[in-house]
């Protein structure tokens, strides 16, 4: 079994202390990353850039283990985000220039083994895969161009693990005039992951809901959390073959540890 990223990757540039630092990122490469180095075998599938940062951030993967033969080389810019103390853009801070996203590669059906578990980022276009889906929703700007019909038809599919912000999923919910009980018995899910950042996040499992603050630490920088913290669960998920139940504080716990590592 492989956890199989669909995206293109993209590089980011951390500007700190009068220092820029160079790091291939975007979220479902890094999850990936954070899984390979867990013992999960990893691939992805996508477009990288024929500039210098493309093949960078295809470097940055393989150095992670994660194995890059189905990424294409392709004539486009790679697509570049700027963090600091201020949060994330994709605007240069210094000419203010974005960016463009390079088109979702298409096929991808006869690189996909049957026990693979597919995962993708926001709205990354589905396909009609009859593998099991991980969806790591983060942003919800395109809700608000989709009508009911069509939130409904991507909310309601099947979906294996699911790691949705809360802020998105209270636009989702206001969207479809629902409550949260009713989104809940509403989703074909086996897990769900409802993050707040700093505010901690709600993990429902076997219809039962966990409630999490998180811990305290001196010195945070989110960037890169959510991602390991959802690898975590994951990767627990996976190991246990979902034949045993789990041990959601433990996990949890564990998953805590992981974050501190990142950020200390």
């Amino acid at each position: 079994m492989r956890v199989v990223g669909l995206c293109n990757p993209i590089v980011d540039f951390y500007l700190y202390d009068d220092k820029i630092l160079l790091n291939g990122g975007g979220t479902v490469s890094n999850i990936l990353v954070n899984l390979s180095s867990f013992g999960i075998k990893t691939s992805i599938i996508g477009y990288y850039g024929s500039d210098h940062l493309g093949s960078y951030a295809k470097e940055s993967l393989e150095l992670a283990h994660v194995d890059t033969t189905n990424l294409e080389r392709k004539n486009f810019k790679t697509k570049i985000f700027f963090i600091d103390e201020n949060g994330t853009t994709s605007a240069c801070p210094f000419c203010g220039n974005k960016r463009k996203n390079y088109k979702a590669k298409t096929n991808i059906k006869e690189f996909i083994r049957e026990d693979d578990l597919i995962l993708i980022q926001d709205f990354y276009p589905m396909r009609d895969l009859p593998n099991k889906i991980i969806w790591d929703f983060g942003y919800s700007q395109g809700i608000i161009y989709m009508d009911k019909q069509e939130l409904e038809a991507l909310m309601f599919r099947e979906y294996y693990m699911v790691n949705i912000k809360k802020s998105v999923l209270g636009t989702v919910l206001k969207k479809l005039d629902i409550t949260f009980c009713e989104f809940k018995s509403s989703m074909d899910i086996e897990f769900l992951i409802i993050t707040d950042g700093k505010n901690g996040s709600k993990i429902v499992y076997n219809r039962k809901e966990y409630d999490f603050k998180p811990q305290t630490f001196s010195e945070i920088e989110t960037n890169g959390c959510g991602d390991i913290y959802f690898a975590t669960f994951i990767s627990e998920f996976i190991k246990k073959n979902r034949t045993d139940t789990l041990d959601i504080e433990s996990i949890q716990n564990l998953a805590q540890k992981n974050v501190e590592n990142v950020i200390s």
